[in-house]
């Protein structure tokens, strides 16, 4: 027996033409025609499920050449009567539209895995990157110190010997001017300075 529709004007977005199940009736519908036999293809709750759809029942299918785009619409419906002939959806329709959310969950849980994969790997490249920025930075300060060291130990040394060449200069001027001090009291006594005499 048959399960009317408690919308009429609900209809399945996907169904295809059927036989008839044993044991049931076919049915006439408002329009006094024999039903049509369909059984829905859209992967939902009503997936396997069949129907009695009135056979005056008409629709424009999509126009996907231009052949097809110049064909004149179909008129309105003249009987949108509907009847469920499946109360319940069959066994193996169900176990088909679950093996696919089952295949889709999967798919779905392999993606966020792989998601977190790629993202475990762009936060290890960047644990890396900045390791490596890290010791770069080490790098550049040893270098720098190293650097700073030498330069430190090259402005003693020059320091030395500056220091070195100022208390020479020192003590060739202090010769100089004490040679130039004896030279004139020599001068002055008439007689040579001592360093000026030979052995």
């Amino acid at each position: 027996m048959s399960v009317p529709c408690s919308d009429q004007e609900f209809r399945p977005v996907k169904a295809k033409a059927a036989s008839l199940p044993p044991g049931v009736t076919a049915e006439r519908c408002w329009c006094g025609r024999v039903a049509k036999v369909k059984q829905v293809e859209d992967f939902s709750d009503q997936f396997g499920m069949k129907f009695f759809m009135c056979a005056s029942y008409e629709h424009d299918p999509p126009r996907s050449s231009a052949s097809s785009s110049t064909r004149p619409p179909s008129p309105p419906p003249l009987c949108k009567w509907f009847h469920w002939i499946d109360t319940e959806q069959p066994d193996w329709a169900r176990e088909e539209v679950e093996e696919k959310q089952r295949r889709a969950w999967a798919t779905f849980f392999e993606e966020e895995r792989w998601e977190k994969v790629r993202a475990n790997e762009k936060a290890e490249r960047e644990r890396q990157i900045q390791k490596l920025r890290a010791e770069q930075a080490r790098n550049r300060e040893v270098n720098q110190k190293r650097m700073d060291d030498e330069a430190a130990r090259r402005f003693a040394e020059e320091e030395v010997r500056r220091e070195a060449r100022e208390a020479e200069r020192k003590r060739l001027r202090e010769r100089a001017a004490e040679a130039q001090a004896a030279e004139e009291r020599g001068d002055k006594s008439g007689k040579w300075p001592r360093w000026t005499q030979g052995k």
